[in-house]
């Protein structure tokens, strides 16, 4: 390109040097257009308009970046720190991290007397330093049953792929706790317990202030539990004055509707974030302090569970234009935009639906019925928000009718009804006919080409269908290659040759099996053996001591079974010696398996308490002698 320009640069000089007009003031003129040309051309390119960027990417750009780069760091804590036996509290641990990344493993290390269940989780983001910092929050419901002090010693959890210490924090039970209650909880109402399916009720989570009048806001109200949905178009907050035990106090009230959309008994409860909240009890924080403005403020609180049942809507007495409304609704008069119209002209008629109870945002209208002297087009709904159609009461549903005939007096009445909760049925609520005056129209039409949507075809018109062209009709086939030039026939004539096989290796297996019945009761054996101790081993882990003596003594039954043979359940702690004995075994793997039979004898035929949680240090012991037993099978 630079060596065309050259020559171009060239050629028009020359043709400047032989023009015709080769006087100073043409080759001047020349020049000069030139120049104001490259200039202009110049500062046009200067005054366009840069290119615009990407409204998404610009979005993306301006919001501040997540902060995962900063250095981790757990706290643990139980909210209240004393409760009395029976009581629940909750452990409470929270990250600077995404909700995401955190792995705390199987099983928290917590003492056998201490019952624990998972509870809340969630995160949220706050603005710290132009970033937003992550904050989780995984909340565990614990109940002490017995008196005394209890520690879940420290521990180590995943996050970013990396460990991060969780402090060790402790809860005592006292009988007769003073101020066991939780300084700081939510509250989960429900209007109804008792439900259908499909049937909303409404829900309220509050949180009460504090006595001098300060209120705690909640963020991210979330109600957690299988079977329901939560309608988040007829959410709202409020703040109002509520008495709770005695108490009066400024509440944060989140209104918002459930519905239930399984049977059965459920169970849900409410979470969400709240500020300036400080916990109760001491907090202790791994490594050390955090930024500069100490411990995050933000919590994760929750509600205690609230048990709902669920029952399916009746299939007995369903009435037509049923749409899934339960509830108690009242359809006023029906009103036509005009009550004379002429013969294919379309009329609007609205309905008027007013909840006495019931969620009105997502009721749905009935179909319109089919006519041969109407065409009644779909309903539409109102387009307004959820939420203020529920305040006010009451919505519209419009249809549009357009008459095909004259004659007509009235417009056609349309099936709806409801299922009324209380009541236990479906109620009748048919949209009623309006009076209406049809006259004839002056411009001739079509009224076939109206009514095709909404009537039927006549019945003596005949049946399409194709002429006969042969008496019989013939086999239909994909291809016109014969059957032997296609790849899969060679293939069909290996099945015949490899059924046989196969029933030939079956008939060899079997006979094989006839003749050393020993080796396929080993292989059982085997098999049961391991079963048994993947059971034993998940026993100890629960703490189980009376499952994993039961278990232990099972899988060394079945592998010393085969060795007689005999029926497991009918050996005794000598036949399991009398195996071993081949291998040697120590007088610590003797003392293991009597205990373990003592125990499990003792609690089947003299009905006592069962094995005791000494056995549990039989673990590796056990592992040695089951390794054995699998060894000899």
């Amino acid at each position: 390109m630079i060596g065309s320009g050259q020559s171009t640069v060239e050629r028009g000089t020359e043709g400047l040097a032989s023009a015709p007009w080769r006087d100073g003031r043409g080759a001047r003129g020349v020049v000069w257009g030139m120049l104001a040309g490259v200039l202009l051309g110049g500062w046009g390119a200067r005054g366009q308009n840069p290119p615009m960027m990407d409204p998404l990417m610009s979005l993306m750009l301006s919001q501040p970046r997540i902060d995962i780069t900063s250095e981790v760091r757990a706290t643990a804590t139980f909210d209240p720190p004393l409760v009395a036996p029976g009581e629940v509290a909750i452990y409470r641990i929270t990250f600077n991290a995404l909700e995401e990344s955190i792995d705390l493993g199987d099983k928290l290390p917590a003492p056998a007397d201490l019952e624990i269940q998972q509870g809340a989780r969630g995160q949220m983001l706050q603005m710290l330093g132009g970033s937003l910092v992550p904050l989780s929050g995984i909340n565990f419901r614990v109940r002490p049953t017995k008196e005394g002090a209890f520690i879940i010693p420290a521990f180590t959890a995943m996050v970013y792929g990396k460990p991060v210490e969780v402090p060790a924090a402790r809860v005592d039970a006292v009988a007769n706790a003073p101020g066991s209650r939780r300084r700081h909880q939510l509250v989960l109402e429900l209007t109804e317990t008792n439900l259908y399916v499909g049937q909303p009720t409404p829900a309220r989570v509050y949180l009460a202030g504090t006595q001098t009048g300060v209120v705690l806001p909640l963020s991210q109200v979330q109600l957690t539990g299988k079977g329901f949905l939560v309608d988040q178009g007829t959410t709202g907050q409020r703040i109002i004055q509520i008495t709770r035990d005695g108490v009066s106090a400024p509440t944060f009230v989140y209104d918002t509707t459930l519905t239930p959309i399984e049977s059965g008994n459920l169970s849900c409860f409410a979470q969400a974030f709240t500020s300036g909240l400080q916990l109760s009890g001491p907090v202790v924080v791994s490594g050390q302090m955090m930024l500069q403005g100490g411990l995050p403020s933000n919590a994760l609180l929750e509600s205690d569970p609230l048990a709902v049942s669920a029952r399916p809507l009746p299939r007995e007495g369903e009435l037509p234009g049923f749409t899934g409304g339960i509830g108690i609704f009242v359809l006023e008069i029906p009103k036509l935009a005009t009550n004379s119209v002429q013969v294919g002209e379309p009329v609007r008629l609205s309905v008027t639906v007013r909840a006495v109870q019931g969620n009105l945002a997502r009721l749905v209208p009935p179909a319109p019925p089919r006519s041969p002297d109407w065409q009644i087009l779909n309903p539409s709904s109102e387009n307004a928000p959820p939420q203020l159609i529920q305040a006010r009461g009451f919505t519209t549903f419009d249809y549009t009718l357009v008459p095909l005939n004259t004659g007509l007096t009235s417009t056609p009445s349309i099936a709806f009804s409801y299922f009324n909760p209380k009541a236990g049925r479906y109620v009748d609520a048919t949209i009623r006919s309006a009076p209406i005056t049809i006259r004839g129209s002056a411009v001739p039409w079509d009224s076939a080409i109206l009514s095709a949507t909404g009537t039927p075809p006549p019945t003596n018109e005949p049946d399409l269908r194709l002429s006969d062209l042969t008496a019989n009709q013939g086999r239909a086939s994909m291809s016109l290659l014969p059957a032997q030039s296609t790849g899969w026939f060679a293939l069909g004539q290996l099945l015949p040759g490899g059924g046989f096989l196969g029933l030939w290796l079956w008939d060899r297996r079997r006979r094989y099996f006839e003749r050393h019945p020993e080796v396929l009761l080993r292989r059982r054996a085997r098999r049961a053996l391991r079963k048994d101790r993947r059971a034993w081993k998940r026993a100890a882990r629960e703490g189980n001591a009376e499952l994993f003596a039961a278990t232990a003594v099972r899988a060394m039954r079945v592998g010393c079974a085969p060795h007689y043979p005999a029926e497991p359940r009918a050996l005794v702690g000598s036949d399991v010696l009398d195996v071993l004995d081949a291998t040697e075994p120590s007088d610590r793997t003797r003392e293991v398996v009597r205990k373990l039979f003592s125990a499990t004898d003792a609690a089947r035929f003299a009905g006592e308490g069962g094995p005791q949680a000494e056995l549990l240090k039989f673990e590796p012991d056990l592992e040695q002698v089951l390794e054995q037993l699998e060894a000899r099978l």
